[in-house]
């Protein structure tokens, strides 16, 4: 992701390029002929950044330039060791990540017959506990909604079940969801939201108005670079200030934006969190792919609601923002106008106070890093929409 110094870059980000240099890992410097460049790139393409590696994996990556005839070789570094080159496509290698857990840094260095080098790198990162269900006991959010769209309260224990992969599972308790939550909130400050800026800060802070005293928030604001413009705090005051100081500029670094948010919802203490994302448009500038966002959503414990301003209804853009929000529990919503949006983050605020709290006992008792399907049950109500977490990863 890049950082931009129209904001003073804080907290979460901040820590890539301090990890980078903890590990010894130079980067590589940005004043080579661009000229000479052009057409010849270079990217990792497995595994993906913040992803974990153990035992034998397959590091691989994609060279691009205009004539291969020109292409000399590829280097491929972990932890700035140089352990294989190849100068033949596929360029893949096995590599023994033993069975410690973790942070690798993986680098790769194409080169040009005449000189010129291209690089990429990703980072993995070592199992954190703190992000992972404990599968023996799984906790979730559900909302539930009739036909109407009107969310039901007042139900218990004896309305629901759960099945993991189709089969029954033991419920614990059932409870209205009353627990501190932290909030990520994501604002496009691309081009685009020029014209329709103000009504999105006046909304988003209408949303923040709604928080609890023991929920906490912290705000993002991207364009085609990604900004921490507000960190971690209870004080509503502080974060509409920052709403309301973002500039409509650039294009837009959506993915990263989400996956930034993921790294400072990990290294924050939360009972439980929530991503609200606001958006207009395709996303033009991010290094992170959408997979890899998506990945990173499967083991997050986070519920993410997603917003899509003006966003054409068979576009990529339309269908990302609806596939994180489903997969995550959450919800998406698909306004054409600007002042439509307080009402939009109205029903999100509501629906976070009108959660239940559904506490089950696993059965599966291999931890083999599969994902495994939750489906949660309202009895004797099929025409109600049951929203939760789709699943999580078995690791101990």
């Amino acid at each position: 992701m890049k950082i931009s110094s129209r904001h003073r870059p804080r907290g979460a980000f901040l820590r890539i390029w301090v990890a980078l240099l903890a590990l010894g890992v130079s980067i590589p410097a940005m004043g080579q002929d661009l000229s000479s460049r052009r057409g010849f790139s270079v990217e990792i393409t497995s595994p993906g950044s913040d992803s974990f590696v153990q035992g034998e994996m397959a590091i691989e990556a994609e060279v691009e330039m205009r004539d291969m005839e020109d292409f000399d070789r590829i280097e491929f570094f972990v932890n700035d060791e140089l352990v294989f080159i190849d100068r033949e496509a596929p360029f893949r290698m096995i590599f023994d990540f033993g069975r410690t857990d973790r942070q690798f840094v993986i680098k790769v260095i194409a080169h040009h017959k005449e000189g010129p080098t291209v690089s990429d790198f990703v980072i993995t990162r070592a199992l954190d506990p703190s992000f992972f269900v404990n599968v023996q006991r799984v906790v979730l959010d559900v909302s539930v909604r009739d036909k109407q769209k009107r969310l039901v309260v007042g139900l218990g224990k004896e309305d629901f079940s759960v099945e993991e992969e189709g089969k029954p599972q033991k419920l614990i308790s059932v409870s209205p969801e009353q627990r501190p939550i932290l909030v990520g909130i994501l604002i496009d400050s691309s081009g685009s939201m020029r014209e329709r800026m103000k009504e999105a800060q006046e909304a988003a802070c209408s949303f923040v108005e709604e928080l609890e005293d023991d929920d906490r928030a912290f705000v993002i604001d991207f364009d085609e670079s990604v900004y921490l413009i507000e960190e971690t705090t209870h004080d509503r005051t502080s974060l509409c200030r920052a709403i309301r100081s973002t500039v409509a500029v650039g294009g837009t670094a959506l993915h990263d934006a989400v996956y930034a948010a993921y790294r400072v919802l990990r290294e924050n203490e939360a009972e439980r969190r929530a991503l609200v994302i606001l958006s207009d448009g395709e996303d033009t500038e991010s290094r992170i792919r959408f997979k890899r966002v998506m990945e990173t959503a499967e083991l997050a414990e986070v519920t993410v609601y997603t917003i899509g301003l003006s966003v054409p209804a068979l576009s990529d853009a339309r269908v990302q923002l609806k596939k994180l929000a489903a997969e995550t529990g959450g919800r998406s919503f698909f306004v054409s106008r600007a002042k439509d949006l307080a009402e939009t983050y109205g029903t999100i605020a509501e629906e976070l106070k009108s959660l239940y709290q559904v506490i089950y006992a696993s059965d599966n008792e291999v931890f083999d890093g599969r994902y495994i399907e939750i489906k949660v049950h309202v009895k004797g109500m099929k025409d109600h929409r049951v929203r939760h977490r789709r699943g999580y990863r078995a690791i101990r």
